[in-house]
């Protein structure tokens, strides 16, 4: 029986076609991108022009939000409503949750809460939480 020189052939050895063509140059690949990319720039415009109604309709409504609150300002008698800065009224970050001292073992850990009563008056902002 006579010795073959040759290797003998496998799967890696077969050649093919593949990753020769470029693919990008193909006339109908080119016709689906630019079908894709104005598929996606339709897309975005709709989204554009959606998110610009909402812009219009919030600012919309702050305006009724500003004029409303002025008619009741003007019923309660009361021009403006003062400005006070946080760190001036006492924000919550700093009035109350403050830690105890670290020496009582029994109380380490927990916050405080001192509760004040608080009057407001026509003349402060009534602050509504959602």
């Amino acid at each position: 029986m006579p010795k073959f020189s040759q290797p003998a052939r496998t799967v890696r050895d077969i050649k093919t076609l593949a990753g020769k063509a470029d693919d990008l140059h193909t006339p109908h690949k080119m016709y689906m991108r630019l079908f894709a990319l104005e598929t996606e720039r339709h897309r975005r415009q709709q989204e554009r022009e959606s998110a610009m109604l909402r812009v219009t309709n919030i600012d919309a409504r702050c305006l009724e939000i500003d004029q409303e609150k002025e008619q009741l300002l003007q019923l309660l008698g009361v021009e403006t409503i003062p400005l006070v800065p946080p760190s001036a009224a006492g924000s919550p970050a700093t009035k109350g949750s403050m830690r105890t001292p670290a020496g009582d073992p029994r109380r380490r850990g927990r916050l405080t809460t001192q509760s004040t009563p608080v009057e407001t008056s026509v003349s402060d902002a009534v602050k509504i939480r959602y």
